[in-house]
């Protein structure tokens, strides 16, 4: 009865373990790391570029590719979709480069930079935005 207890137990910290492999893989914290560092920059260069990936009009449930402007009579043309699609294909493509190289680089990058480059992308996102809230 003991041998059971043994191997249920022993099967069961196998299987935690092989849960938790995947987060604690070097390869994974390097691309989380320059995906989370990438983003902001992306996004706000995406938005200050007029880079979207494809613009939206919610009127006319129509899709562009890359930039369009909105049409007489149709409303607005929405290009957050498209920005945060650019973004996130860049970010995957970044990430997905930085796992190539060696750890001790990913090492050295200051995780402090996670937090602090969402901040700063707020003064040119609202700097952006301000004809939204100037128009008189």
């Amino acid at each position: 009865m003991s041998t059971t207890t043994t191997s249920s137990a022993t099967s069961s910290t196998s299987s935690v373990a092989t849960a938790s492999s995947l987060a604690a893989s070097a390869r994974v914290k390097t691309f989380v790391i320059v995906f989370a560092l990438a983003a902001p920059v992306l996004y706000v260069l995406c938005e200050l570029l007029s880079m979207p990936l494809f613009t939206y009009h919610p009127a006319t449930n129509r899709i562009d590719l890359g930039w369009a402007p909105g049409r007489k009579g149709e409303g607005p043309a929405m290009y957050w979709y498209g920005w945060t699609a650019t973004m996130l294909i860049g970010c995957a493509v970044l990430g997905g480069l930085a796992t190539l190289l060696p750890e001790r680089l990913i090492n050295k990058i200051p995780l402090a930079l996670i937090w602090i480059l969402p901040i700063l992308a707020l003064g040119p996102l609202a700097w952006a935005l301000m004809p939204f809230w100037t128009k008189g």
